[in-house]
């Protein structure tokens, strides 16, 4: 698993530095990265994608999502030309209650935690700016769920 975990960490930051920079506020550097991203993550890693989404993020943004036993899930987020540093972090709903399970601890504009439920549960995802290039305090981020 830490292998598999590695690999696509690695995988993925090779292929960031691909994209190239845009001056406006267009989400077109976002759109380009992850349409790159699905054809890695689909042909290249084998997994499916079960979410993809794309927004704007100047702090933090969360969403939730049902995780099933039996998969080993990869959750990635990234962020454009302007983030320098941008963190996932997860969580399961136990009774109600929000139990971090996960997180990345790396400093780049791009994470990926990996997820092997022990059982069928709510999961909140929390995507957060930790940094930003210089002049910059928002950007767009890209989010992908997926499972092998």
């Amino acid at each position: 698993m830490k292998r598999f975990y590695l690999s696509l960490l690695l995988a993925i930051s090779s292929l960031l530095p691909t994209f190239s920079r845009n001056s406006s506020t267009t989400m077109t550097s976002i759109i380009n990265k992850s349409s790159e991203l699905v054809k890695f993550v689909e042909n290249d890693m084998d997994m499916e994608i079960v979410r993809l989404e794309c927004d704007i993020l100047r702090t933090t943004k969360t969403t939730t999502r049902i995780l099933s036993k039996g998969w080993t899930y990869a959750i990635i987020a990234y962020g454009d030309y302007r983030f320098k540093d941008i963190d996932i972090k997860v969580y399961r709903n136990v009774q109600g209650s929000w139990q971090l399970v996960a997180k990345d601890n790396d400093s780049s504009a791009s994470s990926v935690v990996s997820i092997e439920p022990q059982s069928d549960g709510e999961y909140l995802i929390e995507i957060s700016a930790y940094s930003f290039e210089s002049g910059y305090d928002v950007g767009h981020y890209g989010l992908i769920i997926a499972h092998e």
